[in-house]
């Protein structure tokens, strides 16, 4: 429970710290690179994303085996467990390296209908260098599955901080002296390299991980079963938040797919402080199932934890709204409102996505995510197939609405009616207690459309309607949203970070005198 809290709150702050320094940092790059070049580097970032499908969903299954053998006190099978997806994940660090070499050689081919000469030999080259960086990511996967397992959430948070901080330090100087793009890739590989030794140094030393090398057919065939349907859902969501980019940069240019990515950054936000709070709850969510809980308790639960991320996501949705359209075109220095527009089409969605996060989880657990991965993968298919047209006649919002429309249809209508007909989950409840939230929403709603009469673009302006609206929302969560026990947790929580607070504070003083 003590590594659960302090990993709550390590992940907000994780988190908060990685927003700000990408908030900083980025329209730093768009102005030291250029859009083109920028646009090249999302490009080809999004490109070798797109290759974690080569991990086949093992990363997704190594925790429902886990808690499995966990529950049998059986070590033996851990260790074998911990060898074979060793195996596993350097075979596909090798496979990534020779598909990511042949997309390399092919940048041409690819992206050359709507690049320059110039354009497509920089981004060959940034290919190449993501290509080396991808190869190591695979890896990381073991020991970030282990550290998960293990419940060690402080050192993985720990571990995001220090990799987030690294990277302005170590790409804004290279950037002023003129490296550009390529010097930026440079710097995400070696920070990539330096994840995976730290991983497997504490895993290894600090958690006592051992590794047995017997491959095991029976062991092999059914994480095989089970990571098949999970590799749909890896391919649907590649295709639901990557192949956008590379549709822009096939059909409309560098420009062009710079512009998408600054509004995709908001849906990565929304989407990062979504799965922070969902990560911690993934082994409570296993042991549940693993401890044969009945459908009362997994509802109870699901609907607890949808609870406690509505009020983060919608206060991160509406601040949004608030003050998004003036911050982005500020943030970003660029003359237009289609970064904005595109971040609410991706955003809007996930709102509904987002607090039922930990049903993915149950699904897996009760080993029911087939469906779920088939539907993903039918939606993904049909979202490319709109998106294509949409692109090419409407460029950046054409694939965000693309996007959103299959979100809607697939995770949202579709899924609640599994959840609720072959899952288990009384779907009735969930949305019974989310709607509770309504008359909280009244106050900061009202506050939004007085706000949008008078902010401005400036960051004074911002900044206050921001300040303005946190408080209406905070005030009207507390009396009107929050029950009992979730105002008790959020002062256990505040009062904790106070108390680590004074105790840092202590001993720096301490330290200071002495």
């Amino acid at each position: 429970m003590r590594n659960l809290k302090s990993g709550f709150i390590l992940s907000y702050i994780s988190i908060f710290i990685q927003s700000i320094i990408s908030i900083l940092y980025t329209p730093v790059m768009l102005r030291l690179l250029g859009e083109s070049n920028y646009g090249l580097l999302q490009l080809a970032v999004s490109t070798m994303s797109s290759l974690s499908i080569l991990s086949f969903g093992f990363g997704s299954s190594y925790m429902r085996f886990y808690s499995q053998y966990k529950a049998d006190n059986d070590n033996n099978a851990i260790s074998v467990l911990n060898g074979m997806f060793t195996i596993i994940f350097i075979s596909v660090s090798i496979l990534s390296l020779i598909v990511g070499g042949f997309i390399t050689m092919n940048t041409s081919t690819l992206f050359g209908k709507s690049m320059t000469a110039s354009e497509i030999k920089l981004l060959k080259t940034l290919l190449g260098i993501m290509t080396v960086n991808l190869a190591f990511t695979f890896p990381c996967s073991i020991s970030d599955s282990y550290i998960i397992a293990q419940e060690r959430f402080s050192f993985q948070k720990i571990l995001i901080i220090i990799s987030s901080l690294l990277n302005p330090m170590l790409t804004f100087p290279l950037l002023i002296m003129g490296q550009g793009a390529v010097s930026v890739a440079i710097c995400m590989t070696a920070i990539t390299v330096i994840k995976l030794l730290c991983g497997t140094v504490y895993c290894i030393k600090k958690l006592n991980m051992r590794f047995c090398f017997a491959f095991d057919k029976n062991v092999f065939k059914q994480l095989s079963v089970f990571s098949f349907f999970v590799f749909l859902n890896i391919i649907s969501d590649q295709i639901n938040w990557n192949v956008d980019k590379i549709l822009l940069g096939m059909f409309s240019g560098a420009k062009n797919v710079a512009v998408y990515s600054v509004g995709s950054q908001f849906n990565g936000y929304f989407l990062t402080f979504s799965y922070a709070l969902s990560s911690l709850m993934t082994p409570k969510a296993h042991t549940l199932i693993a401890n044969h809980a009945d459908n009362r308790e997994t509802s109870k639960f699901f609907a607890s934890f949808g609870r406690v991320q509505f009020v983060v996501m919608a206060y991160i949705y509406l601040m949004i709204i608030a003050v998004g359209k003036p911050f982005i075109k500020l943030w970003s220095g660029i003359d237009s409102n289609i970064p904005y527009y595109t971040a609410l089409l991706l955003i809007s969605p996930l709102v509904v996505t987002s607090i039922q996060s930990i049903g993915i989880e149950i699904q897996r657990a009760k080993d029911m995510h087939k469906f779920r991965s088939v539907l993903y993968f039918a939606i993904a298919a049909i979202n490319i197939a709109v998106s294509i047209p949409l692109c090419i006649k409407f460029g950046e919002l054409g694939c965000a609405f693309g996007t959103a429309l299959s979100l809607v249809v697939g995770n949202i209508i579709i899924m609640n009616i599994y959840y609720h007909k072959r899952v288990g989950l009384d779907i009735k409840y969930f949305w019974k207690e989310i709607f509770k939230f309504i008359p909280s929403l009244i106050i900061p709603i009202l506050t939004i459309i007085v706000i949008r009469h008078f902010v401005s673009d400036n960051l004074f302006s911002i900044a206050l309607c921001g300040i303005v609206f946190t408080a209406f929302y905070a005030v009207s969560m507390w009396f009107l949203g929050l029950n009992k026990n979730e105002k008790s947790y959020t002062v256990f929580i505040l009062y904790t970070v106070k108390q680590k607070c004074s105790t840092r504070s202590k001993n720096f003083e301490r330290s200071f005198i002495l």
